[in-house]
């Protein structure tokens, strides 16, 4: 049995158009506290306009708000979010269909970034799936967390093996304590795909490079791009995770001009928009394609290795 999940009315799905927009606008400018908010109140109106009997679908506005807390270096406050957003993944599925949450974003923050055994995410499957059975709508998350929980804290709950590495302090653009041959731009989709960027960025860490990630430094309201292009300019090479299309294409089309080493790397079976499409056969970039954390490993670590090595001690404070 699947969950009944009703489609927002009209009025609603446009609302909530324009919160996405204005939510996620201030993400990118690092107004983290009034993103939540934003996103709080998101997940509030879907919670309390649920028709009886029904539920509609929460995971995006409690992933962002998680998001919020992770890039804001407070991911412990992050973590329940997480697991939170996957419950609601879970409850979307088909009755023995839970795998397919797996591919979602809060699953692989779960496992991708906080490494969360699985005997953990098993638990939490099994329970969705058991209130599935038993015909049972959930329509709040909290429900199946405090019952696998029982007054225990997310950390307890989860075990999570990992603490994401990321700062409440951002880095200053043009600052830097590694060589610019040390430095590598990683691009990509952070609200979709942060647990591919935080793959790439150990991957980089650990054979010596310095990752430059645009969200790890102070970014002026407005000055997105300029300072995006203005970090890509100070490093050797670049990674573009293209999975999700975010605006990457001001980048890559500057990439010849810096001259910049790049490797693009996309999902396998994730279509490329048009425009990009077109911009990578013009410049003559090929894309590589993963399908598993494993392979986007190999594939990091081959276009670093293939290059002059450096040092593998990494620099004090170039974080």
């Amino acid at each position: 049995m699947i969950q009944p999940v009703t489609q927002l009315p009209v009025e609603l799905e446009q609302r909530f158009d324009g919160m996405r927009l204005a939510n996620e606008s201030l993400m990118f400018s690092q107004r983290y506290e009034e993103a939540r908010k934003g996103f709080q109140q998101m997940y509030e109106i879907l919670l309390q306009r649920q028709p009886a009997g029904a539920r509609y679908h929460k995971g995006y506005p409690l992933h962002q708000i998680g998001m919020t807390f992770l890039l804001e270096g407070k991911s412990p406050d992050a973590l329940r979010y997480f697991i939170l957003a996957h419950i609601e993944d879970l409850l979307l599925q088909k009755e023995g269909e839970e795998d397919k949450a797996d591919r979602m974003p809060a699953s692989k923050n779960l496992r991708g970034v906080y490494k969360v055994p699985e005997s953990a995410l098993r638990q939490l499957k099994e329970i969705a799936r058991n209130k599935k059975r038993m015909g049972e709508v959930v329509q709040d998350p909290n429900v199946i967390f405090d019952e696998l929980a029982r007054g225990r804290p997310a950390p307890e709950v989860a075990k999570p093996a990992e603490t994401p590495d990321v700062s409440e302090e951002r880095r200053k653009p043009g600052k830097f304590e590694s060589d610019w041959k040390r430095r590598v731009f990683v691009g990509g989709s952070y609200l979709k795909h942060y647990s591919e960027i935080n793959q790439i960025k150990k991957v980089c860490k650990e054979l010596g490079y310095d990752p430059v990630i645009a969200f790890e430094f102070e970014m002026p309201p407005g000055k997105i791009h300029h300072h995006a292009l203005m970090l890509l300019h100070e490093c050797s090479k670049a990674i573009f995770e293209v999975t999700e299309h975010v605006g990457q294409l001001m980048e890559i089309e500057r990439l010849r001009d810096y001259q910049v080493e790049v490797l693009i790397v996309c999902q396998v079976n994730a279509p490329l928009s048009e425009m990009l499409d077109a911009l990578l056969e013009s410049q003559d970039y090929e894309v590589k394609r993963y399908s598993r954390p494993e392979e986007l490993e190999k594939l990091v670590k081959g276009f670093l290795s293939h290059t002059t090595t450096p040092n593998h001690e990494y620099p004090t404070g170039a974080r």
